[in-house]
Order: structure tokens, then sequence, then C-alpha cells
């Protein structure tokens, strides 16, 4: 589940290292001297960039595809704690010290339709700006992301070789990426290397992973029944309801933040309350319904799950 961590190894806790036998194993070693005086040196240890300095030691890359062939199949934690020892090997460097700085937790799912037609039914998700792209969805902030996208689509615009599983099929890629403040988005003193294939933080992993996936609002499909109606209130909230499917109810949300953005009301808790009133028109029984879509996409999320180990 693990893909890409970057790691920062501070001088004080690399232990005096051989600066000789950590850059043994780079390929394409570079020195340059940055403004402040510092010399820098880079390599690569496979798909790892690491650069060298007198403060420390940094390593950004996919730790999939550093121990797997590529990031199509999964990373255990298991296979994390392999990883890891591996890299401390080739770099003669305790690399379970070394602060993490970002995580990516993500998993495949061979779905029944094309990735792309299951984003319009994934809605706004609180504290998050969605944002629609042509071949993926994401949501952001300053502290994560979380994207959904199509892998087949991603691995075939990098040339590489797909698993033969997925011949013919579609997969639809889940990440949440945390980038900024690992600590306290945790709740721990410091996350470093050990931490990442620990049993409990993996399973909160997980558990951080479903929680943002069910936080994210779900849109219903619409059932247009003109003929079902029993007032003039009935038909309105029927022409609403097809007004916000021929906009894209993603849209009229948009449209209410650039609202918020003008001060284009009075009070300012009009804007949530008619964020709430347009969920509840989507959501009116009998006329709306749960997406099969989305149904398909939860039941995979929770069986991902069970296999955490």
């Amino acid at each position: 589940m693990y893909d890409t961590i970057n790691l920062w190894l501070a001088m004080d806790r690399a232990g005096g290292f051989d600066f000789s036998k950590t850059i043994l194993n780079l390929s394409d070693i570079t020195e340059h001297k940055k403004e402040d005086g510092q010399v820098y040196i880079s390599g690569n240890l496979d798909n790892y960039k690491v650069t060298i300095s007198g403060q420390g030691i940094s390593l950004k890359g996919s730790l999939a595809k550093y121990f797997l062939p590529d990031n199509f199949h999964t990373l255990t934690r298991s296979d994390s704690a392999r990883a890891f020892d591996k890299m401390a090997d080739k770099l003669y460097l305790p690399i379970d010290q070394a602060k993490v700085s970002r995580i990516d937790f993500a998993q495949n799912f061979l779905m029944d339709y094309e990735p792309e037609a299951y984003y319009k039914y994934l809605g706004e998700c609180q504290h998050y700006n969605r944002l629609p792209q042509a071949k993926s969805l994401y949501y952001s902030n300053g502290l994560r992301q979380k994207l959904f996208y199509n892998k087949i689509a991603e691995g075939k615009a990098k040339g590489l070789s797909l698993p033969d599983v997925w011949d013919g099929g579609n997969v639809l890629r889940y990440e949440i990426r945390f980038t900024s403040r690992l600590p306290k988005q945790f709740n721990l003193p410091e996350v470093i290397a050990s931490t990442l294939f620990d049993e409990k933080f993996y399973m909160g992993m997980f558990d951080r992973w479903q929680a943002e996936y069910e936080a994210i609002n779900k849109l219903h499909s619409i059932n247009f029944n003109l003929s079902d109606m029993n007032s003039p209130k009935d038909f309105w909230k029927q022409i609403n309801l097809m007004a916000v499917n021929m906009i894209g109810q993603d849209k009229i949300m948009q449209e209410i933040e650039n609202l918020r953005a003008k001060n284009a009301f009075d009070k300012p808790e009009y804007y949530s309350r008619l964020k709430k009133e347009i969920k509840e028109l989507c959501k009116t029984p009998d006329i709306t319904t749960s997406s099969d879509l989305v149904g398909e996409l939860d039941k995979k999320i929770k069986v991902a799950k069970r296999y955490y180990r």
C-alpha cells in the first residue's frame, strides 16, 4: 500500500557514516554548490534520488518501485520493512531512524467500468478543494491530497509494461498523500521509517485511508418521473433536479464557492446552507438512488482493508 516515501536523515542521526561507502552504490553522481556555500552531492539509488549535504541525507522516491518491479503491485507492511533494510545495507546508513516527510498510501482496483465513469459520483469533501482533471480527480488541502486516477492510462503514457491480469481491464487507483506536518497529522512526536512498518501504525493508515474515502460526499443518480407528482412542489423539485443533473452538482458547488469569494450574500452561513439544501435535494427518496458504481467502489475499499497485512 505504501508508494512514495520521502525521508530525511539528519547528520546527528547518521552515526558518523562513511561517505565513501554511502556513495558506493549510487549512480549518476553530481556535485554542486549553492548560494549559501554548501556543497551538495546527488545521485540515484535505483529510483530513489539521494542528496547529501552537511546537514544530512535526503531520499525521495517510490518505496514500491524500489523494492518491487513497479508500483502496480501492493507493497505490504513486511515488504516495507525489507525495503528499508535493503536501502540501509546499500547506503550503510540507519535508514530506520530517518524522519518521514511524505507518505503516499494507495491501492489499485480492477473495476467494471473505466475509472473516469466513477468520478462524477464523488462529490465535495469538507476541508478539501475538489479538483477534477481530464483523467483524474484530486482533493487537496495544505496537509494532504487524495486522488483517483486511471492507472492503466498512466502506465501506458509512461511506456510501462502492464500486468497481464490488467489486459483489457479497467484499473482505478485510490491514493492518499500526506505531504506536510506528519507528526501533527498522526498525533506522534515524530514519524520515522521504522514507524511505517509498525503494525498499529500500519492498521491506522488503512483506517485513515478508508475514512478519507468515506468522508467524500457520494452523489446519487437522479430518476426522473414526471408522472409521479401530487403537487406543484413535486414538479419544481423534479425541475430543480433536472437543472442540477444538466449543470453537474460539483460545478454548482464550485459556483457557490465563487459566490463566497465575492461576498455575494449578506450572511456567511447562507453558503453552507445552500450547499446543504442541494445535497438534500440530490438525495430525495423515490427520485434519486445510490449509484451502482459507488456501491462497487465502496465494496472494494472495504475488502482491501481486510487484507491489511
